[in-house]
C-alpha cells in the first residue's frame, strides 16, 4: 500500500443492508473485511453534504490489492435508488462495477448457486484483441456487477488478479452526457489520464442491458494505468430520445452505487487542485490501511468521489 500517485479503489455503495454487499462481495467476488469505522451525524453531515445522523463505512478488500469496494450505511436511510432498470443506460452516474473471470462459465454458475440474479442475456462481441463476454449479476440496492470473460493474455495487462474465480474491480463504468471535463478534471486534479479506448457496436450488447434501439459504445477509460482500476466514460451513442441524465441523483443517502473511492497520500494537494469541486475535509477513525482524512470531490458529472487519505 506503499503508492503515492492517487488511486482509484473503487465503487462506494450505499445501502440499508451492509451484510448484503458484504456477502455478495466476499463469496462472489473473493473480497474481504478490511475493517469499518462509524462517523457521527456532524461528520457525516459535513463529508456527504447532506442532513444525517450518522453512517457507518465498511471497508472491504480484494486480499493482496489496493482495490475493493467501501460500503456505507447513512442514519436516516433512504428509499430511493440512485439507478432503476428504468434508468440503465441515463447518463451522469456510475452503472456497473467490473470483474475479470478467467473461467466465466464457472464464475457465473457459482454466482447463482449461491441465490444471486445473473441476467440471462449476455453479451458476446468482438475487439481487436479477441472474443469478450459480458454478463450482469444485479445486486440489492439496484448495484450492478459485471462479469467480463476474453483472452487471457488481454486481461494479463487489466488485471492484477488473473489466478482466482474473479480479478479485483477492473473498472467502473461512467456513462456521461460529456466526457471531455470530466477528463480534464481527472488529469488535473488526481493525475489520471485516458489509458485505454475501445467501442462496441454489437446487438448483443444492447440486449444485456435491455433496449431496443442500437447502441454505438465508445469508452474513454481514465485511470493511472490499465493495471489498476480504472474508470469508463461511456457514450452508448444511442438517439438524444433515449435515456436522460441523473446529474444530481448521485446524493447521500439515496443508496445504491453512489460514487467512487480514491485512495490518496496526501488530501492537501489534491483539495488545493479541486477547488470548488472539494467539499470540506473530515477526520475519521482510521480503518485498515485508510487514515485519519477524508473527503467528497464532485467531477463535472456530479459523482461523488470520496478521497480518502492513506494510514501515514
Amino acid at each position: 500500500m506503499g503508492s503515492h500517485r492517487p488511486v482509484l479503489y473503487g465503487g462506494l455503495i450505499s445501502t440499508a443492508t451492509p451484510q448484503a454487499h458484504v456477502r455478495l462481495f466476499g463469496e462472489v467476488f473473493g473480497m474481504a473485511l478490511a475493517g469499518a469505522t462509524r462517523l457521527d451525524g456532524a461528520a457525516a453531515s459535513a463529508l456527504f453534504g447532506a442532513p444525517l445522523s450518522g453512517a457507518e463505512l465498511v471497508v472491504l478488500q480484494t486480499p493482496g490489492v489496493e482495490s475493493g469496494v467501501v460500503v456505507v450505511a447513512f442514519t436516516p436511510t433512504s428509499a430511493q435508488t440512485v439507478r432503476s432498470y428504468a434508468t440503465r443506460v441515463d447518463r451522469d452516474a456510475l452503472k456497473v462495477i467490473d470483474f475479470y473471470a478467467p473461467d466465466y462459465e464457472a464464475a457465473i454458475a457459482h454466482a447463482r448457486a449461491l441465490g444471486h440474479e445473473v441476467v440471462e442475456a449476455e453479451a458476446e462481441y468482438e475487439l481487436a484483441a479477441g472474443t469478450f463476454r459480458e454478463a450482469h449479476l444485479w445486486a440489492p440496492d439496484n448495484v450492478v456487477t459485471a462479469f467480463l470473460g476474453g483472452p487471457a493474455d488481454f486481461f494479463a495487462d487489466f488485471a492484477q488478479v488473473g489466478d482466482r474465480r474473479t480479478s479485483e474491480v477492473q473498472s467502473i463504468s461512467a456513462p456521461v452526457s460529456d466526457a471531455q471535463p470530466v477528463v480534464d478534471f481527472y488529469r488535473e486534479v488526481l493525475g489520471w489520464d485516458v489509458v485505454f479506448e475501445y467501442a462496441i457496436d454489437d446487438p448483443s450488447f444492447s440486449a444485456l442491458v435491455g433496449i431496443e434501439e442500437p447502441l454505438q459504445l465508445r469508452s474513454r477509460n481514465v485511470g493511472t494505468s490499465t493495471r489498476e482500476p480504472y474508470l469508463g466514460l461511456i457514450d452508448y451513442g444511442l438517439p438524444a430520445d433515449v435515456g436522460g441524465s441523473l446529474r444530481g441523483q448521485s446524493v447521500a443517502p439515496r443508496r445504491g452505487l453512489l460514487g467512487a473511492v480514491v485512495l490518496v497520500a496526501d488530501l492537501d494537494p489534491v483539495v488545493a487542485a479541486a477547488g470548488d469541486a472539494a467539499g470540506p475535509v473530515q477526520a475519521l477513525d482510521p480503518v485498515a490501511f485508510v487514515g485519519p482524512r477524508a473527503c467528497v470531490l464532485t467531477p463535472p458529472h456530479g459523482v461523488p468521489h470520496l478521497v480518502l487519505e492513506r494510514a501515514r
